[in-house]
Order: C-alpha cells, then structure tokens, then sequence
C-alpha cells in the first residue's frame, strides 16, 4: 500500500490505538473529533493529538515548538527513521504484504476500495495503471559520477548536502547533469527514471536539448521531490508545486524542504490525486510566463477538496521566466506570503469562462 492508501486503511479499521500502543506511547484517550496520549518517556499524558479524519497529527513539545505532520510524521519522530521505513513499519504491524519489487512492480494481496475523496476528481480515458510502473534500484545510476556540477553551485546556490540526499550525480560522457527520479510511494533506492540536464553551452545552436530522458519514464505518475521531502511538507502543513526539478533543488539548498515538481506546468490527473493525498494546503508556484488564466485552471482542480493558493508575481519581482522558487529566500517568503486562496469567486469565474469557451466551439 501506498502512504495514502495505508492511513485511509488505518482510519476505516480504527487502528489507531494499536499504533499508538506498539510505539509506547501512554494514557490514550479518544474524543470526538480526536485522539490525544502522551509520548514515550514524557510525565504528560496529552502532548500527542491526532484528528479521527484525517491521521493529521501534533507533538507538543517541552520547548513549546510543536510538530506538524500525520501519522507517518509520528512514527518517524519517535522511532527516528524514514517515511520509507514509517511505512514499512505499519505494513508489519498490520500483517500486510509490504511488496515492492525491482522491474515491473506486482500487485499487492492487500486490496481496498479507492479513497472515497478521489470521486471528486474528474477521471480522463487513458488513466495511469500504477502497477505498470517500472522500478529500478540503485544501480541505474552508478555508472555516473557522484559530483556537483560547479555552475549549479556558483550561479543557482545548489549545495553539496541537495546533491547527497537527490543523489544527483555527472555524466563527462555525455556532458550532462544526471537528475535520478525516485519513486514517491516506493523505497529510498527505488527509481523510476533518469533525466540528463546538458552541460553544453550555446547548446540550442547545435540542436542539444536541454532536457533529456536517460531513462524513459512517465512524468504524470510522479511527483518528482515528494520522497525526500515528505516529512518537512507535513511537518510545514503545505505543499509548493513547482514545474521543474531544479526549482525543488533550489528551494532544498536553501533549507526549504517543501517542494514538489511536476515536470510541465500540466498536472495529471494521477498528480493531483497524489497532491489531494497527502492532506496538505497546495500551493500552485508556477512559472512568470505561465497566463493566470491557466494557474486558475490548476487551482481548480483542487477547490472543494483542498485549500488551494497561487502565487502571483504582483509587484513584478520575478524575470519573464523566472520560477518563484528561483528566487532567494527574502522575495519567496514575501510572494508566500501574499500567496491568493482560491476561492469561490474565481471558481465560478473559471466555470463561466470554460462553459463559455465550449460553447464558442
């Protein structure tokens, strides 16, 4: 099972207590909207609560500093271990078959029904079959260098510790930066593709892409970051969405681990599924050249599910292509925080406007 789908199990069989339990916390009470117990070796008995609905979780700390996050966020805080091993975790203690393999991933014996929240999101034909996801292990990538390209450290600020933990690495032959992408829903050393960024410069005149698949994989089932900073977006209570991989490097050099990147400025449908999963606010931080009218488009596809913002660069503070996440900390802290909600104006506004496109047509 999926995170997503193990914390919806862990809410229809009422499993919390025997969580709560195995990892010794004490003095577990239930109310009507929540749960509340005490962490191991702590005097208070009620510095743990959990939402019934939702698993959302916060740790009251002695330091009065609180802990924001979910379930997983809980278990990795008290057993000091992964998301990964959070959810290897909870697949034992539950008897389910934890079953991810190399190649084509199998499917697991353990079935429930869909997430019943995902009925809100419009379905399309061609719908991504999960299990067809092709899993690779660390091996892909040890035919490149484990170094940091030095243009990436001097001109965007993309440290040594970013490229440990992306496991970003350097092909001479090929004369790219090689962007491995982890599988967010799999274990740590599990990759579902490979993406070269060129090192060449000028390379438009010789017709070198800037971008190109190493390893072919498909975008729209991923969300490229999700794995490595799952903990610090529940623990932040939002998500910032943005269109490349590099922007999520960016952001994580500059010790902002709460970015995701969709690989386009189009999220797919099993995208947003991912994002409504994860029960956290979304925030849309799409590129300068990217129309308004279309980050209204996205946001919508969220409204009624999610709290929903974007961020729109009113003071003219970004380039014509610049990300929001390309900017240092002092202008991305100040268009987050004057991010808009996406409310219920707009939305009509965007229903009028699409109803009025159709019927042009």
């Amino acid at each position: 099972m999926t995170a997503i789908e193990i914390i919806q199990h862990i809410i229809d069989n009422n499993l919390t207590n025997k969580i709560i339990d195995d990892l010794g916390c004490h003095d577990f009470k239930e109310y009507s909207t929540e749960y509340r117990c005490g962490m191991p070796n702590s005097t208070n008995k009620t510095n743990i609560a959990i939402k019934k609905d939702t698993l959302k979780t916060k740790i009251y700390q002695s330091d009065s500093k609180i802990i924001r996050g979910n379930i997983f966020t809980l278990i990795m805080t008290i057993k000091n271990i992964s998301f990964v091993d959070a959810n290897k975790y909870l697949h034992k203690l539950f008897g389910l078959v934890y079953n991810y393999k190399k190649g084509k991933q199998s499917q697991e014996k353990n079935k429930i029904d869909p997430l019943e929240i995902f009925k809100k999101v419009k379905r399309k034909r061609n719908k991504v079959n999960i299990n067809d996801i092709e899993i690779f292990d660390s091996e892909i990538i040890e035919e490149y260098e484990p170094i940091l390209y030095i243009d990436w450290l001097k001109e965007d600020g993309i440290t040594e510790f970013t490229r440990k933990r992306f496991n970003i690495g350097y092909s001479y032959k090929q004369k790219r930066i090689i962007i491995p992408i982890r599988y967010w829903a799999g274990e740590e050393d599990d990759y579902i593709g490979i993406t070269g960024r060129t090192t060449v410069k000028n390379y438009d005149l010789f017709d070198i892409p800037k971008y190109y698949p190493l390893k072919q994989y498909s975008k729209s089932i991923n969300l490229y970051g999700l794995q490595e900073n799952y903990k610090t977006i529940q623990e932040a209570g939002y998500v910032c969405v943005y269109e490349s991989e590099k922007v999520v490097l960016k952001r994580y050099s500059r010790l902002d681990g709460t970015g995701v990147a969709v690989g386009s400025h189009n999220l797919s449908d099993e995208q947003v599924k991912i994002l409504i999963g994860i029960n956290v606010n979304i925030v849309i931080c799409y590129d300068k050249d990217i129309p308004l009218k279309y980050i209204r488009s996205e946001c919508s596809r969220f409204y009624g599910i999610r709290n929903v913002f974007y961020i729109y660069d009113k003071y003219d503070l970004l380039g014509e292509k610049d990300s929001p996440g390309d900017m240092n900390n002092k202008i991305f802290n100040y268009l987050l925080k004057y991010k808009v909600k996406y409310d219920e104006k707009e939305h009509k506004e965007h229903l009028k406007e699409t109803k009025d496109g159709k019927n042009k047509k």
